[in-house]
């Protein structure tokens, strides 16, 4: 009959378990922050099933077997009158010991939870460089017929679709942008400086990032200017041509000296003239672009781009836009005006700018999700488990509850024995979890930011939240023995 009980449980838990595996399953395909090769073929199967229910067997007759094998070896006139006699911590230790382990568990996988979610707030804090704020980003294609045109027609058509864009109610600036995008795409342009030597070949050159940008561009993004000026609309196809450096490039290039005035050499017949210098701006992404050699930045004017470049400017171009206020049908009004000002005009992939930095932690909220989903599971099975094991033993040590509260025991004293023992085994478990955290969190170091593996403040709030948590597990057991009928308990003798 044990043994009956015991498999058609695991079965039942079995089979549930399969139903939550399958929803479970097609939330984390549909959570995932990257595409994951033949992810369609993911789905369960005779095998998924076959293994399961061997599991759920394996289980049910190996834990139904051990009690059913003691009690048919053991007193049963002992058994039936139930007649334990103290709350001794060498009761159960099987069952203590699962939930020690299950404690340990538990704490654990809070604890990495807990590591991810500090490491995610330190990276919202993390100033990129930029304000991501109402500014949306997308791509617009001037009409095939532009990509034979001359440079000059390219040039004035971009212009004229510029003052499109900014009339457009709502709109407080707007950018074109090729190459380098924040967080997005990236292009590098390799050049040496003026007066010195050039390079006998192109690995010895420097490298730096390339930003082609409209004047608006700052105004935009609000990236600071530190010093001299940005891209004006005074510089065109046949002024001086100028770049404006960030705070990494200028320090790396022109340590001692001030890059200002400084001419850089891009080509053999293309040299630009620094007139400014900019903030930094996170281009690898808010938690490794520190780590990442090539960090300097140039910005160039778009409608400075040589000749034989402006073809593929016309196969299509960045268009960044801040609105005044959140405009949650921003991309519709743009795309509206510009089909009705030319319908050959293709605009498409909005996205905002805070979407863009979100994309770039979507894995590590992945990560959290999954970690804290684990987490709580583990949670509740660990509070279920003392539970468990403190409402078997009242139930054993009734009889003991009323002979103690019969000689003078006080509700609060058994309250008081029941707590104890719960907290034995619950501390124990913390403890082991501790030691198995500082051990594991280890490996997941690259996974962090701001925060160490062994970081003191999550672990005790972690700790306390998991004792909280066995303390209420412990305590309706311990309320329910607090409350037994002396002269009841005694009458079952």
């Amino acid at each position: 009959q044990l043994l009956t009980e015991s498999i058609l449980l695991a079965v039942t838990g079995g089979a549930l378990g399969l139903l939550l595996g399958k929803w479970g399953t097609k939330a984390a395909l549909a959570a995932m922050p990257m595409e994951m090769p033949r992810a369609s073929e993911v789905h369960m199967d005779a095998s998924v099933l076959a293994f399961t229910m061997i599991a759920s067997l394996v289980v049910g007759v190996a834990f139904g077997l051990a009690p059913a094998l003691k009690l048919s070896a053991g007193n049963l006139i002992g058994s039936l009158r139930n007649t334990g006699r103290t709350f001794a911590g060498g009761r159960l230790p099987l069952q203590r010991a699962f939930v020690m382990v299950e404690m340990a568990t538990a704490l654990v996988l809070l604890i990495g939870a807990g590591l991810m979610i500090r490491s995610l707030i330190s990276l919202w804090r993390v100033d990129p460089g930029f304000d991501p704020h109402r500014v949306l980003s997308l791509n617009v294609t001037l009409p095939p017929a532009m990509r034979t045109a001359s440079p000059a027609a390219i040039r004035a058509a971009f212009a004229d679709l510029q003052q499109q864009v900014n009339s457009i109610p709502g709109i407080e600036a707007s950018s074109f942008t090729w190459g380098a995008t924040p967080l997005g795409y990236d292009d590098e342009a390799l050049f040496w400086i003026q007066g010195h030597p050039k390079p006998s070949t192109e690995n010895e050159m420097n490298w730096t990032l390339k930003y082609v940008v409209s004047p608006n561009y700052l105004k935009v993004m609000h990236v600071p200017l530190l010093r001299g000026r940005f891209i004006s609309e005074q510089d065109t196809d046949r002024s001086l041509h100028v770049a404006v450096v960030d705070e990494e490039f200028a320090r790396k290039f022109f340590p001692k000296e001030d890059p200002l005035g400084k001419r850089l050499n891009l080509s053999e017949n293309n040299s630009v003239e620094i007139v400014g210098v900019v903030g930094h701006v996170n281009q690898w992404g808010l938690d490794t672009d520190s780590k990442e050699n090539l960090r300097a930045e140039m910005y160039l004017s778009l409608t400075q781009l040589p000749d034989a470049a402006m073809d593929q400017v016309a196969s299509g171009v960045g268009v960044l836009v801040r609105s005044k206020t959140d405009a949650p049908n921003l991309f519709a009004s743009i795309r509206d005006h510009l089909n009705h000002f030319d319908g050959n005009v293709i605009v498409y992939s909005p996205q905002t700018m805070d979407e863009t930095i979100a994309a770039t932690l979507a894995a590590r909220r992945f990560a959290m999700l999954l970690l804290s989903i684990f987490a709580a599971l583990a949670v509740l099975l660990a509070s279920i488990g003392v539970y468990g094991v403190l409402s078997y033993l009242v139930g054993q040590r009734t009889q003991e509850i009323g002979v103690r509260m019969s000689l003078g025991a006080q509700r609060a004293d058994v309250l008081g024995l029941i707590l104890r023992d719960g907290a034995r085994f619950t501390l124990v478990g913390i403890g082991l979890g501790l030691l198995a955290a500082l051990a594991l969190t280890r490996l997941m170091s690259s996974m962090l930011f701001g925060i160490s593996a062994s970081d003191p403040l999550t672990y005790l709030s972690v700790s306390t939240l998991l004792c909280a948590v066995a303390f209420l597990a412990c305590y309706v057991p311990a309320h329910r023995a607090m409350n037994v009928n002396p002269v009841v308990a005694l009458r079952h003798e």
